[in-house]
């Protein structure tokens, strides 16, 4: 079943790239446990995702480089409700195809990957994983320091708020 419009970022557990007859698309897994196919190729979902926070999606890949110390695979962090780790989970049928998946550790107390690399996420859903479990295990936490970053961020912002009021 294809959906036209993404769920809110609170409700999004995983995206991940998939073939289907009519073309790639991307499966959005959400957080109550249901899924629905979105018509767009997973980098175009991901543009979307940043697009409707009027952010820029190599900016987003830039600013998490500093926090993770990498060039590739960075985590995407649209919103402290949506902060997307990288994941390999599927091997590509041609050279070009993404092979990549999302996984929102915002949506997740703790994402983590068993022995065989395989990542439990909420609504009840698993997605393996081609990476080792040291990999994505790594992955996984570089995203928790960046989700952690922004709510830390946002919570000092509230506060100076409020300090502001009562003066």
């Amino acid at each position: 079943m294809f959906i036209k419009e993404l769920p809110p970022d609170d409700a999004i557990a995983a995206l991940l790239p998939e073939y289907t007859p009519e073309g790639d698309a991307t499966r959005v897994l959400c957080t109550d446990g249901s899924a629905f196919l979105y018509p767009r190729t997973f980098r175009a979902t991901l543009r979307a995702v940043a697009r409707r926070r009027c952010k820029d999606l190599s900016l987003l890949r830039r600013w998490a480089a500093r926090y993770t110390h990498r060039t590739l695979n960075n985590p995407i962090a649209a919103s402290a409700d949506l902060v997307l780790a990288p994941v390999k989970a599927r091997t590509p049928r041609i050279p070009g195809d993404e092979t990549m998946a999302a996984v929102n550790v915002a949506a997740h107390p703790a994402p983590r990957a068993d022995a065989r690399a395989v990542i439990r996420l909420a609504g009840g859903a698993a997605l393996a994983s081609l990476w080792s479990a040291e990999t994505t295990l790594a992955h996984l936490a570089a995203a928790r320091g960046i989700s952690s970053e922004l709510i830390r961020a946002e919570e000092e912002a509230v506060l100076r708020r409020l300090a502001r009021r009562q003066r």
